[in-house]
């Protein structure tokens, strides 16, 4: 396999990771949290926020620093990022604790979208066809959230 198709398989399953960790709070939070730590949904909400708030705004720095530095650089601290902070947040025992860790996650999940979908075009002609295999891979991250983590928590 060349290398090109490597770096595209490893683009797509970030982009399902990117999805998939980010969403992976709210079937806990529907699922379990309510009940094991007596807290209502919308309770829940707030704890929830920065990290969505995160994987917006970190992502003009990463995109800044993919421009300056290194697209591949920032492709690993993606990786290596959200895989710690998800690890860390599974084991948040309280609301703030879970709220720091999704703020993590969130801010490395924001270096995916400007960084991964200039790796997904560079050197294309023909950019539909990656970019709407790459979405694929993302929505399925959304789609397996609640499928994997319900599974688990089962």
């Amino acid at each position: 396999m060349s290398r090109t198709k490597i770096n595209f398989l490893f683009l797509n399953a970030g982009h399902f990771y990117d999805h998939f960790f980010v969403l992976v709070f709210a079937t806990v939070s529907a699922t379990v949290l309510i009940r094991d730590w007596n807290l209502g949904y919308a309770d829940l909400i707030p704890y929830a926020t920065p990290g969505f708030v995160a994987f917006g705004v970190f992502s003009i720095p990463a995109g800044w620093l993919a421009d300056r530095w290194s697209r591949e650089g920032m492709m690993a601290i993606f990786f290596i990022g959200i895989g710690a902070s998800a690890i860390l947040t599974s084991f948040a025992n309280t609301p703030v604790q879970i709220s720091i860790g999704l703020f993590a996650i969130g801010m490395f999940a924001a270096i995916y979208h400007p960084v991964a979908l200039a790796l997904v075009v560079e050197g294309r002609t023909s950019t539909g066809v990656p970019l709407a295999i790459n979405g694929v891979f993302g929505n399925l991250g959304v789609a397996c959230a609640a499928i994997i983590t319900g599974a688990l928590i089962d």
